[in-house]
């Protein structure tokens, strides 16, 4: 995450670092991650355009991965 600092959590630290690679090693260059929501980011495939999302639900502390560039190869 770009400017990454005490402002983001180590939950969400740990899922956007798991998705990143998983997303790289399927062959994606992600983009800087975007806030969507403060329970959401989102960041694009620079040579594809997929999307990579975390999302924490409402009443969780974890945060979850999705997105086309995890389905993807």
């Amino acid at each position: 995450m770009t400017g990454t600092n005490d402002v983001y959590g180590v939950g969400e630290r740990e899922a956007a670092g798991s998705a990143l690679i998983e997303a790289y090693e399927r062959g994606h260059n992600l983009g800087d991650w975007r806030p969507i929501h403060e329970r959401m980011r989102i960041a694009s495939c620079r040579l594809c355009g997929c999307l990579l999302w975390i999302v924490r639900p409402p009443d969780k502390k974890t945060w979850r991965a999705g997105g086309n560039a995890l389905n993807a190869d």
